[in-house]
């Protein structure tokens, strides 16, 4: 027998809407938001800009909104298109004292990749020098055609600043969520797709997800396809512990023990096996990051990047030339593992919006390692830009003094000895190496040498002996190892 419409109500719901915030760098998104939320998130980040994604719910006359506030910045494409994907709303933000810009621009062709409704907030009215006719007619020049412009994309005039006309903007997302209806019915399997992680020096890995559809409880085994949770803990957009999360809800979640990549989505259950070539970062450690053959190391410049979140870090190495070698990158703050690491492979620590103890900065200046922490996005890419210029000045090739070939490794009180026979040349404690597996390239430091039980300063080629590494790599047979010095050319 069918149900009746009034049965059909309790299995099926309307969840509340995702809304993306897109614009350019400095259009008022996050002023927006804040006087929807009546928080003031801008005034605590650097330089005024959000610089990692972040989703927040607010309430207009009675129903709840949840809104993904995405940076503006050039760097973070990925994040932009990201939020347009997940939203089912967007709003596009263009200053009306500074109409379409570049990133205006890419928001757009975000937005109709997604294929999602969406509206035009003209802000910064209040400004004596707004134009926003100029602004309707620049928008026609990338078909994006508002009401009374050729079009019926509806269209607002706000001021994030004063307020003016941010209840019509609400008032029209409310209009184009009845008309998109999204329904959800609460036995439907979870989807949440993960928006940031990172990890929190108290709680540890904290990964952000919306939930799309189903049900998240404490205690729920999840997984990504890289990574497998049982929710230990549940965090709202005010940092509240709670015990469920429903459909359209920002969530934190706790019990991941690696972090997930950003973009891909949660779902019930274990992960059944870890995918091939997949190595998951633990939570606050170094990702290894596949690096060219050494040929193609001499020119390029070495790095160690560290960011606050994951979302960040993707956006930063995103920047990078192919003059950039990534050593390695992760999420945390600067370790003395990152500076022992640094200073085997003659790379520049990069830090963004993360800590640096004293212990480290004295490790470093021991070491003769260069650590830049920043706080702002532009910061490091001009740095980085300056050092690839001046890099491409002198010209460093490497001499090699010796290779090896690891024959069998031994671990003793948590250190991997590569026990390996020489076959050219000659190693000595201190020297600078390329651990080579295929395609991947580890650097370190010969940190001691053993035949036998004695400990030797020299070993050539015919004998074999077991090498001690600093740092601690993780060697495997058959990997092999090159000795080498630096020297410039005379040329």
């Amino acid at each position: 027998m069918p149900k009746s419409k009034s049965e059909a109500k309790v299995f099926q719901q309307t969840r509340q809407p995702i809304v993306a915030i897109l614009g350019h760098v400095d259009h008022g998104k996050t002023t927006l938001l804040d006087y929807i939320r009546t928080t003031k998130v801008a005034d605590r980040e650097a330089g005024g800009i959000t610089q990692s994604i972040g989703a927040y719910q607010a309430e207009f006359k009675g129903k709840k909104l949840t809104f993904i506030d995405t940076p503006g910045h050039a760097a973070f494409s990925k994040m932009r298109g990201r939020g347009a994907s997940i939203a089912d709303i967007v709003v596009l933000v263009v200053a009306a004292d500074d109409s379409v810009k570049p990133q205006t621009i890419e928001s757009i062709k975000h937005i109709k990749a997604a294929e999602v409704p969406y509206v035009v907030a003209i802000n910064k009215i209040d400004k004596p020098e707004a134009n926003v006719e100029v602004v309707k007619a620049e928008l026609t020049q990338h078909e994006v055609f508002v009401e009374g412009y050729g079009g019926n994309t509806p269209f607002v005039l706000i001021s994030g600043k004063t307020g003016e006309g941010v209840d019509t903007l609400l008032e029209t997302i409310l209009l184009l969520a009845e008309l998109e209806e999204l329904p959800y019915t609460p036995a439907d399997s979870l989807a949440a797709p993960v928006i940031e992680a990172k990890v929190d020096p108290k709680k540890g890995a904290l990964v952000s997800v919306i939930i799309k559809s189903g049900t998240l409880h404490l205690g729920d085994l999840v997984h990504t396809p890289s990574a497998t949770a049982k929710v230990r803990a549940l965090f709202d957009d005010k940092s509240s512990m709670i015990p469920t999360a429903t459909p359209g809800m920002p969530v934190q979640i706790l019990g991941f023990q690696t972090l997930p990549a950003v973009g891909e989505t949660i779902v019930p259950g274990a992960l059944s096996s870890e995918l091939p070539n997949s190595l998951p970062a633990q939570a606050g450690s170094e990702l290894s990051v596949p690096l060219p053959p050494i040929d193609a190391l001499a020119k390029r410049l070495n790095l160690i990047v560290k960011a606050d979140t994951s979302g960040s870090l993707e956006a930063i190495t995103g920047s990078f030339t192919t003059d950039v070698n990534i050593i390695t990158s992760g999420t945390g703050d600067i370790s003395e593992s990152d500076v022992l690491m640094a200073g085997a492979t003659g790379s520049i620590i990069l830090g963004f919006n993360v800590k640096l103890s004293s212990s480290v900065e004295k490790l470093a200046e021991a070491e003769n390692v260069i650590i830049k922490n920043h706080k702002i996005i532009y910061e490091i890419l001009e740095y980085v830009e300056k050092k690839v210029l001046k890099l491409m000045e002198p010209s460093i090739d490497e001499d090699e003094l010796g290779t090896a070939t690891v024959l069998k490794v031994f671990d003793i009180n948590g250190d991997h000895i590569a026990g390996s026979s020489i076959t050219t040349g000659k190693f000595e404690v201190g020297d600078t190496t390329h651990l080579v597996r295929g395609d991947v390239v580890k650097n370190a430091k010969v940190r001691s040498i053993r035949i036998g039980k004695d400990e030797v300063k020299v070993v050539e080629a015919g004998k074999e002996c077991g090498i001690f590494f600093s740092p601690n790599l993780d060697v495997q047979p058959k990997d092999a190892i090159i000795a080498y010095k630096k020297k410039v050319d005379d040329i």
